[in-house]
């Protein structure tokens, strides 16, 4: 309800509960508010994978697939944050996944491809798939 300044509130007490209500100012929303206030964060785990968290991880690209890497904490119970799941299967865990030297083939085409994007990386790699650095 807008008013002009100076001019007297003429909503009822019952009308005022309702509007705090929908605005989620009232009474339930503050009670929803301190309880998620409560709630202990998670602590997310830094450093080195162990096995049993790769093992975690495929699994669960198995049953859902690569792509919304934050639910995969809230799913499978990972205590990582959705980029590290995301860096740890594209560059380690992948099937597909090449690592090592580039094959002569590979190096000629990164050379060509020097030549006309410069230090264009991101792009050379989207031609060079499926290899990473050892």
């Amino acid at each position: 309800m807008e008013r002009s300044p100076g001019a007297a509130l003429t909503s009822s007490p019952e009308e005022e509960e309702e509007e705090k209500a929908a605005d989620g100012h009232g009474e339930e929303a503050g009670v929803e508010q301190e309880d998620e206030e409560e709630a202990a964060p998670v602590v997310l785990k830094k450093g080195p994978w162990t096995t049993a968290e790769d093992a975690m991880l495929v699994d669960h690209v198995r049953r859902h697939g690569e792509g919304n890497w934050n639910a995969v904490q809230r799913l499978t119970g990972l205590l990582r944050c959705g980029k590290s799941c995301r860096l740890r299967w594209t560059n380690h865990l992948r099937p597909n996944l090449k690592k090592g030297s580039f094959s002569p083939d590979e190096e000629i085409l990164i050379a060509q491809l020097h030549a006309q994007l410069g230090n264009k990386w991101a792009r050379m790699a989207a031609h060079v798939r499926q290899h990473t650095l050892p």
